[in-house]
């Protein structure tokens, strides 16, 4: 099927189930009871807005490209206003009103949900998006069969379409739009704020469940207030995030941010950080973006009633299936999955070493091969790689400084500690955790010292030997 292509992959999939299925080891809440896994009760730290008809509407649209709570700040700074003043302008007032919405009034019991997973990048949210909308070409009613609404484009629209439709919400969230890192202005939210309530109150008026999965809903900067807003007239919202380790989590998001850079590194026009440098300059900028920094967010708004986190090492290559069958017990869906239903695609990084490596290299005049064309820095990497396997060359590297190494180790056992205790000692505790960690520091921590192969022209004689034009290269 023909399928746009988009930067980053969200999830959109709905709930079956009124509460989340508590499983030994895979699934754990934030506070344990009796051994057992239990639903984190929203704490009060972050109050959200009451939003009652009538009220001043901050997130409302003042004009297509303008929020009201936007308009306020402009009529302070452009007209020098106290806040009390700009909010008594007249225009402001009569634009910025609080909708009426009628809605269906459910028993406590029979209250639908709105489950939110927040990724986050990287916890292969990628495969379970395109199975839902794969799925949801083949038979649109599937999910519907276990009252499960899932949002089409036209239902949240955005910039993001097919299986990206869900992180549409996440950037019509985020505090102050592209100015903050998101891809959407409120202009280009407009459509959005006129049909996803539309949509959101026609599935809770049927007591359907909602679940929308957006991995850029890990960002830092979604104000919490306006994504509240958009999810009325639900009452129980429920976050669920995915938890890797730091040591798999961290290469992985370095190979996706270079790999959507490599023609602007080859160009010169940036430099192209090893995993070394990278890591030293932001590692605790997304350490915000881990799964376990991303549910303390959210256990910190007043409106969510309850975070999990999924254990993906635990549940492994059947993640899609254990989301389904065991913890939104969606029977129909379920069963496709059982009878072979798979997704069409995944985003499974690659190490680009060797690409790194081949651009510093063409940039420093070594090789005359022309990288203008991606599949030419393709071909050259593995014909650079199977050369130094040849000749069986050593290369001088560097790795991250202990600190921060011995920094990243705690911080993921007192994680695993903390969330996964069982599981943690499962796996053999802080001894099987350091034996993970420093394979996967040795296999994928420790960077090419490219300088220095450079300088001392290691492999200059494989350097002589390139192309300017790889026509083919296994």
């Amino acid at each position: 099927m023909t399928r746009m292509k988009y930067m980053v992959a969200s999830l959109v999939v709905l709930s079956a189930f009124h509460r989340f299925n508590d499983e030994e080891f895979i699934i754990r809440s934030f506070h344990k009871h009796n051994g057992a896994s239990r639903n984190l009760m929203a704490s009060t730290l972050l109050k959200s807005d009451s939003y009652n008809p009538g009220r001043f509407c901050p997130h409302c649209g003042y004009a297509d490209n303008m929020l009201c709570n936007e308009r306020v700040q402009f009529l302070i700074q452009r007209y020098k206003k106290s806040e009390t003043e700009a909010m008594q302008n007249e225009e402001l007032l009569s634009r910025c009103k609080t909708p009426l919405i009628v809605h269906k009034v459910h028993a406590e019991e029979d209250e639908p949900s709105v489950i939110l997973h927040a990724g986050p990048h990287k916890t292969g949210t990628t495969a379970l998006q395109a199975f839902i909308y794969d799925l949801m070409f083949v038979n649109h009613t599937i999910f519907l069969q276990d009252n499960l609404r899932v949002p089409t484009y036209d239902e949240l629209p955005g910039v993001f379409a097919k299986e990206g439709v869900g992180l549409n919400l996440p950037h019509c969230s985020i505090n102050g739009f592209k100015r903050n890192g998101g891809n959407m202005n409120a202009g280009m939210c407009e459509r959005m704020r006129k049909a996803f309530p539309l949509f959101v109150q026609d599935a809770y008026n049927k007591s359907q469940n909602l679940l929308i999965v957006a991995e850029d809903l890990d960002r830092a900067a979604i104000d919490f207030n306006r994504l509240r807003f958009y999810l009325q007239p639900y009452k129980k919202i429920k976050v669920a995030a995915t938890y890797r380790r730091l040591h798999d989590w961290l290469p992985s998001w370095y190979n996706q941010i270079v790999d959507h850079y490599t023609i602007i590194y080859a160009k010169g026009e940036q430099n192209y950080p090893s995993f070394v440098e990278w890591i030293d300059k932001n590692y605790d900028d997304r350490l915000e973006a881990h799964a376990i920094k991303v549910s303390d967010r959210y256990r910190s708004c007043d409106f969510v009633e309850s975070v999990h986190i999924i254990n993906m090492h635990e549940v492994g290559k059947k993640s899609i299936e254990h989301f389904f069958c065991n913890h939104l017990q969606a029977r129909s869906v379920c069963r496709v999955i059982r009878e072979g239903a798979e997704p069409s695609k995944s985003n499974i990084g690659t190490n680009h070493e060797y690409e790194r490596l081949a651009i510093k290299a063409k940039l420093g005049g070594k090789i005359p091969t022309d990288f203008s064309k991606p599949v030419q820095l393709t071909r050259a990497a593995r014909y650079l790689k199977a050369r130094v396997e040849e000749v069986n060359a050593t290369l001088p590297r560097k790795c991250p400084n202990d600190a921060l190494l011995e920094k990243i180790f705690q911080t993921e056992m007192e994680q695993e500690r903390t969330f996964f205790p069982e599981w943690h000692e499962s796996q053999g505790g802080e001894e099987g955790l350091r034996q993970s960690f420093d394979t996967a520091v040795e296999a994928k921590f420790c960077a090419f010292d490219v300088d220095k192969i450079l300088d001392y022209g290691i492999l200059n004689s494989i350097f002589k030997e390139f192309p300017e034009i790889f026509y083919s290269w296994r």
